[in-house]
């Protein structure tokens, strides 16, 4: 379960915002979305430092790779603030924070069988097939739902002004460097649009 925002980030906390994570099975099944304070000027920001308070609830965080994910991810961050023109910097602008949210979950989908073979290849080819008896089947899929969160806040006033975050299944079964690239395609998405227009 995710710490609650401290109270200097708390004003923006009702903010409409959406649902993240990395090691996703597929960049399309990841749900982005983003959102900041309208007021807010932007532009100033050229650095940016780590914030030092708020991070993941340690269970969370070992779900998905501890130390080796937390390195990973700060490092996909840096690398695409970067690309954004923005410096790491000790005397900076702002700040950034990311936190991750686990939750296990349950799909459960039933469809109809035609004579045992139900959709896809039939004795005559690829269709739905609909000789012999009907029925019904029920799969069930056990899956962890990740959810990344990139938080955005201002230097001066330690308050929360921008915040993306990213959901999807987490995928287990795959390579390290499959994760890194996921990665780098998630956090990619979810800071395009850092930082917004100016008001």
């Amino acid at each position: 379960m995710m710490h609650s925002l401290p109270r200097t980030l708390q004003p923006l906390a009702g903010l409409c915002l959406t649902t993240a994570i990395l090691s996703l099975t597929a960049c399309s099944s990841i749900e982005v979305s983003s959102d900041y304070a309208l007021e807010h000027d932007f532009s100033n920001y050229h650095t940016y430092a780590w914030h030092p308070g708020e991070e993941s609830a340690p269970g969370d965080l070992d779900r998905l790779g501890g130390d080796i994910f937390d390195k990973r991810v700060r490092k996909v961050i840096n690398e695409t603030l970067r690309a954004r023109g923005l410096r790491l910097h000790d005397n900076a602008d702002c700040y950034v924070n990311y936190s991750v949210v686990t939750n296990d979950r349950v799909s459960i989908n039933t469809y109809q069988t035609y004579g045992g073979y139900g959709p896809g290849w039939g004795y005559y080819g690829y269709g739905p097939y609909y000789g012999g008896l009907g029925g019904t089947q029920t799969s069930v899929y056990y899956y962890t739902q990740g959810t990344l969160i990139i938080d955005i806040i201002d230097r001066d006033t330690n308050q929360l002004v921008w915040r993306s975050t990213a959901q999807g299944p987490v995928e287990t079964q795959t390579t390290p460097e499959k994760r890194e690239q996921y990665l780098r395609k998630i956090i990619g998405r979810m800071l395009e649009s850092f930082p917004p227009p100016a008001p």
